[in-house]
């Protein structure tokens, strides 16, 4: 999973760039859902806090 978050892009090679997706994201508590969502969406490691509720993000 690690791996496959470290290329741009490479999560969904086969899918086109221009098609609009909803994604949603379940896991425990402290599973790195945040984390995952922030590596998207800015391309680097962001530093989190634990999350109340829950977060949305426009990624493109």
């Amino acid at each position: 999973m690690g791996n496959g978050l470290s290329e741009p892009h490479a999560i969904f090679p086969c899918l086109p760039s221009f098609q609009a997706l909803h994604i949603v994201i379940l896991g425990l508590d402290c599973a790195g859902k945040t984390t995952v969502l922030y590596r998207l969406r800015f391309n680097e490691f962001v530093n989190t806090v634990p999350t109340k509720g829950f977060n949305t993000e426009k990624i493109k």
